[in-house]
C-alpha cells in the first residue's frame, strides 16, 4: 500500500476545483491544517501547505496583491523556506476570506458529535450511480469514516464497524437494506442533519473510491490491515462481529502517503 492508487479520479484536481469555488471548503482546509500537530515543531508546514493549495487554486497574483506581501516573500512562505509571522498568517487567512458568522460556522463544522451512520449513508447514496450496490455503499461509508479520522481527527459516525466476511459493515446500515442488492429510493436517514464537514468526508471517499464496484472495494479492504487485524485467527468465510476500531483505522491509514498532509508538503 505504499503507492495508494485506488482513486476514483484525480483527487488533486478535484481539491483544486473545490478550493477555487467553495469558501466553505477553504475554511475546512485551513481548519484541518490548524488542528494538526506532529510534535516536531513542523506544525507551520501544514498551514503553509493549506495556504499554498488555496493560493494555487485562486491565483497567486491576486492573492499577493490583497495580502500585501511581496511575491518573493509569498514564494518563500509557500515553499517552506520562510516561517510566516503571525501578521503574515492573519493577512493570508483574511485574503482567503475566513469571515463566517457564528451561524455559518455552525453549518460548516461539526461540534465534535459524531453523525448517524444512516444520515451518512443517505448522503453517500445521493453521490453514487443508480446501478451501485449496497455493498459498495457500505464500503464508501467505511472510507468516509477513514477520511474524517485522518483529516479531522475524530469519527464521522458513532456506530461500530464490524469485520464481516465481505469486508467492513455497519450493522445498523445493513439492517436497513437487508435482502436488497442494488440501491433503491428507500430513505436510510436524513442528510440534512450533516454539516459541511461531515459531507466533505463523504465526498472525498466517493472521489477516491467511487469508480470501483462493491466487490472490488471488498477485496481492497481485505488486503488492508484494519479488517485483517479484526479477523485475526479466523478462517476464511467464518462469520464475525469483531470490531474494526477507529484506533486501528487511524493508525493504518495515517501511514499511507495519500492520507498524510506532511508527506504531500515535502514532495
Amino acid at each position: 500500500m505504499a503507492n495508494n492508487k485506488h482513486k476514483g479520479s484525480d483527487f488533486d484536481a478535484y481539491l483544486h476545483e473545490s478550493l477555487r469555488e467553495s469558501d466553505e471548503l477553504v475554511f475546512l482546509h485551513i481548519k484541518e491544517a490548524l488542528e494538526v500537530s506532529d510534535g516536531e515543531d513542523n506544525d507551520h508546514q501544514y498551514l503553509i501547505k493549506a495556504i499554498a493549495d488555496v493560493a494555487e487554486a485562486r491565483g497567486k497574483s491576486e492573492f499577493v496583491a490583497k495580502a500585501g506581501i511581496t511575491r518573493q516573500g509569498l514564494h518563500k512562505i509557500l515553499n517552506g523556506k520562510s516561517v510566516p509571522s503571525i501578521q503574515n498568517i492573519m493577512a493570508l487567512l483574511n485574503v482567503i476570506g475566513l469571515r463566517f458568522s457564528v451561524e455559518k460556522i455552525g453549518s460548516v463544522i461539526s461540534d465534535g458529535t459524531p453523525a448517524s451512520v444512516l444520515d451518512v449513508a443517505q448522503y453517500a447514496r445521493s453521490l453514487l450511480s443508480r446501478d451501485a450496490t449496497y455493498m459498495k455503499l457500505e464500503k464508501i461509508v467505511y472510507y468516509s469514516q477513514v477520511e474524517s479520522l485522518i483529516h479531522f481527527h475524530r469519527p464521522l459516525f458513532k456506530e461500530k464497524i464490524e469485520a464481516w466476511v465481505a469486508g467492513p459493515v455497519v450493522r445498523e446500515l445493513f439492517d436497513k437494506h437487508k435482502g436488497l442488492k442494488r440501491l433503491n429510493s428507500n430513505d436510510l436517514g436524513n442528510s440534512e442533519n450533516l454539516t459541511t464537514e461531515h459531507k466533505v468526508c463523504i465526498q472525498w471517499a466517493v472521489e477516491k473510491y467511487g469508480n470501483m464496484d462493491g466487490d472490488t472495494l471488498s477485496h481492497l479492504t481485505h488486503i488492508e490491515q484494519p479488517w485483517k487485524r479484526a479477523r485475526k485467527g479466523l478462517a476464511d468465510g467464518t462469520p464475525s462481529s469483531s470490531e474494526i476500531t477507529v484506533e486501528s483505522m487511524r493508525e493504518y491509514y495515517s501511514q499511507i502517503p495519500d492520507y498524510s498532509e506532511l508527506d504531500e508538503a515535502e514532495e
